[in-house]
């Protein structure tokens, strides 16, 4: 009996327990709020659309401040390919003819350049030269020359330009900052190709 008791007791408590957690949300009326209130609007904000200029290129700034370089004029360019112009035979007995000089000699490499011989220009820029050894017609002809003149260590090579809308080869040895060097092997290069080798400031 008391345990009968007891039990009803218990769930007499829980009963309440319950009743006063959830009379609250059954019975009772939610607090009223005030409604949220957004305020206007704000203006839009003023952008700037004035064009933004393109920024300054680094090579247009420096090339405005470097010195002007006499290029080699068209009269000693034109000149030099008159005295060095070769047709395709000459150019195949001057080719064998080089190649029966003798090895070039490999000179020490100075400390110092020579005092007559100036480094830069009167605009500060570096002076490098130019053996102009023959001018021909035929791409083969040009290579062919180019290879001999390579098999003597010679720094030979050759560019291609258009005269009277005939596409032209000019064989070159160089560049080199040393005059008096191609001075030197100039002789040699006249006597094999039968030309007036020509000593040329480089321009690229």
């Amino acid at each position: 009996m008391e345990s009968m008791l007891k039990q009803r007791l218990v769930g007499t408590m829980v009963l309440v327990a319950l009743g006063i957690v959830f009379w609250p949300l059954i019975f009772t009326q939610p607090e009223s709020r005030d409604s949220l209130v957004l305020g206007p609007m704000p203006a839009q904000p003023d952008v700037d659309r004035t064009p933004i200029a393109p920024p300054e290129s680094f090579r247009e700034s420096v090339e405005s401040r470097l010195p002007a370089v006499a290029p080699l004029s068209a009269e000693e360019q034109g000149s030099a390919d008159d005295k060095t112009l070769l047709d395709d035979a000459a150019a195949e007995t001057g080719a064998e003819q080089l190649s029966l000089l003798n090895q070039p000699v490999t000179e020490p490499i100075r400390d110092t350049p020579p005092s007559f011989d100036p480094l830069t220009d009167a605009g500060g820029l570096p002076v490098f030269w130019v053996l102009q050894v023959a001018t021909v017609s035929s791409q083969a002809r040009a290579d062919a020359l180019v290879e001999t003149l390579r098999a003597r260590e010679y720094k030979a090579f050759s560019t291609q330009f258009q005269k009277g809308g005939q596409a032209l080869h000019r064989v070159q040895i160089g560049p080199n900052l040393d005059r008096q060097r191609l001075e030197k092997i100039k002789p040699d290069i006249d006597q094999a190709l039968a030309v007036d080798a020509q000593i040329l400031r480089y321009t690229q």
